[in-house]
């Protein structure tokens, strides 16, 4: 399914880890899609492309413009709301899409530049992705399920105990090695009831 994208030098342009995220995604027509960071629109809209009712959020304004160009382009409909993480979104979703900050940074390692809010993941990596763990069960519909990129720069210990923590339960959907990093897609669903107390990390 051909998707026409346009770039911009202050939002994150599609890389491996999109294509990764994108090969790693199981979807159905009609569902209820949100994707977290959308960036260039391009995974809100092949979600779009096969049947989905999607929203998409930005931190960064000047993405959302270019998502909705880009969406414009592709023949789809996009909700998009401008806020961090969850913070403009109601109701609960079957499916929760987040390609966050991973990279582990320091204060001397940021560019001041809006693309700091696509590659910033603090001193071990995990600072957004942990925030977008501690919201997700709320807005996870209860057999919904989201598709998460981690990589192994950061401190899996930390993710790991934040899902059980939050009861949820992940396992590896897809990876792909690189010379120096690991990236795979983790797909996280609430276990079943009868298991849940245990909690459960990743895979």
């Amino acid at each position: 399914m051909e998707i026409t994208i346009r770039t911009e030098g202050d939002v994150y342009e599609p890389a491996a880890d999109t294509e990764l995220l994108v090969r790693s995604l199981r979807l159905r027509e009609g569902e209820r899609i949100l994707e977290i960071g959308t960036g260039t629109g391009l995974v809100a809209i092949h979600c779009a492309k096969h049947g989905g009712h999607v929203t998409a959020t930005d931190v960064c304004a000047e993405a959302l413009d270019l998502s909705r160009e880009n969406a414009l382009l592709n023949k789809v409909v996009l909700h998009l709301l401008e806020g961090d993480l969850f913070e403009p979104v109601d109701g609960t979703y079957d499916v929760i899409i987040f390609n966050p900050p991973y990279l582990p940074t320091n204060p001397e390692d940021l560019t001041h530049s809006p693309l700091d809010k696509a590659l910033d993941g603090g001193p071990d990596g995990t600072k957004v992705t942990v925030h977008f763990l501690k919201q997700l069960p709320e807005y996870l519909a209860p057999d919904g399920r989201a598709y998460l990129v981690v990589s192994s720069l950061q401190d899996m210990k930390r993710i790991d105990k934040e899902l059980h923590d939050q009861g949820l339960a992940a396992r590896k959907r897809d990876w792909e090695r690189f010379d120096f990093e690991t990236i795979t897609v983790l797909e996280i669903r609430r276990p079943p009831r009868e298991t849940r107390p245990q909690g459960a990390g990743a895979v």
